[in-house]
């Protein structure tokens, strides 16, 4: 009977480990990110255009030296669905947005990516920040800019509802046709955004209970949170105000999206 390997914990780096990680990834995605528009406090990188957001932010691995980065698509018209949890003055977290996905899952959905500075590796820090920060200036950047208009924003809408029909909720769920409905408004096609609104609608007070439940659990575990948090908003009457033309038509045009136009469905 031979004896077995001892079982070891992965090792946790430190955070001063971990701060010079960041540090130099920051530095390898300015030099390529900053000349293209993108703003960023630490890893966090934010570039909006016509009313759409796009997000680089670096992650950390909780286990091991070991980083990756998230990219984020948001609509900056359609307001977020939670309002008690402050979101950054530069922009939404990556994971926060309508669309997020891992850099190294953009050319392969079937595997990820994470790159290594550990020394018996063979990989520096340098080396690694420069690999990672290579991948998001080259796959990532046309993941973003591909990802971001209208007509892609619509299939990834209507595989979202596809996926969320149930025996109890055969049309979809709520979110799923409140991002659909947004998005039919932001191509200008007021006439299904609305009917689409309207569907939504019959499932709003089931999903307002959720989000009340979510807040109560929030304010359980966050003790020092502000004594007065922000309701829970009515998101849609939000919704109605977005995919109704006149109003709708104004509120993306705050954005910077300008006059809608109508294009064809896929």
């Amino acid at each position: 009977m031979t004896e077995s390997s001892p079982i070891t914990e992965p090792r946790v780096p430190s955070r001063e480990t971990q701060d010079g990680a960041e540090a130099a990834v920051a530095e390898a995605l300015e030099r390529r990110l900053a000349p293209l528009g993108f703003v960023h406090e630490g890893v966090h990188f934010v570039r909006e255009r016509e009313g759409v957001a796009e997000v680089v932010e670096a992650q950390h691995s909780v286990y091991g030296t070991r980083l990756t980065a998230n990219l984020g698509l948001d609509l900056v018209w359609l307001r977020p669905l939670v309002r008690w949890i402050r979101r950054p003055d530069l922009g939404p977290h990556a994971h926060d947005c309508v669309r997020w996905i891992r850099v190294g899952l953009v050319e392969d959905r079937r595997g990820d990516r994470w790159w290594s500075y550990e020394p018996e590796d063979g990989s520096s820090l340098a080396t690694a920040a420069d690999g990672l920060a290579e991948r998001v200036a080259g796959p990532g950047l046309s993941w973003l800019g591909r990802e971001r208009e209208s007509a892609a924003f619509l299939q990834h809408a209507q595989r979202c509802v596809e996926r969320s029909r149930s025996r109890i909720h055969p049309e979809g769920g709520y979110l799923e046709l409140r991002l659909l409905a947004a998005v039919h408004a932001w191509r200008g096609d007021f006439a299904r955004a609305g009917a689409l609104c309207a569907r939504a609608g019959t499932h709003w007070e089931e999903e307002r209970a959720r989000l009340v439940m979510a807040r109560d659990i929030y304010r359980r575990r966050h003790p020092n949170a502000p004594a007065r948090l922000p309701p829970v908003p009515n998101l849609q009457r939000e919704l109605e105000r977005i995919t109704e033309p006149t109003t709708g038509a104004r509120a993306l045009r705050r954005a910077g999206v300008g006059r809608p136009r109508r294009l064809p469905s896929e």
